[in-house]
């Protein structure tokens, strides 16, 4: 994503353009992964981790960012598709993590994920899915 695509996105999300936001979506778009907070926190040094995290959580407030948690608590954070929205935030697909480079990506199904949750009261579905990526096992 360009810089004036950044700035574009921000303005049609009701966000003022700052220099931390475009930072930290130029990081992560141009990753092109998802993001542990840690590489985050490291690559933009400058910016007060209390601001940063403010930014993260208006990012996923409004549908520009999702939020991965793994298993051993680790955050991580990927781009949303241009259909997700600040009220229509939703994200329908499965996260990978490297056994061995511990990159996380997301992975789209072809199909929707279908699961029996008639009985249940759901507020979110994480399905993570651990191997190795294209990159370690070649």
């Amino acid at each position: 994503m360009t810089i004036t695509g950044i700035k574009k996105l921000l303005k049609t999300r009701n966000l003022r353009v700052t220099e931390l936001r475009v930072a930290l979506l130029e990081i992560i778009s141009n990753l092109g992964k998802a993001v542990s907070y840690q590489e985050i926190q490291n690559s933009l040094i400058k910016f007060d981790r209390i601001t940063l995290y403010r930014t993260l959580n208006a990012f996923i407030e409004r549908g520009i960012l999702h939020k991965i948690i793994l298993e051993d608590n680790q955050n991580f954070y990927a781009l949303c598709s241009v259909e997700c929205t600040k009220d229509k935030h939703q994200h329908q697909h499965i996260h990978f993590q490297c056994n061995q480079c511990r990159e996380v990506s997301c992975l789209e199904s072809k199909e929707p994920i279908e699961l029996d949750i008639s009985n249940h009261l759901v507020d979110e579905i994480e399905i993570t899915v651990s191997g190795l990526c294209q990159d370690c096992h070649n």
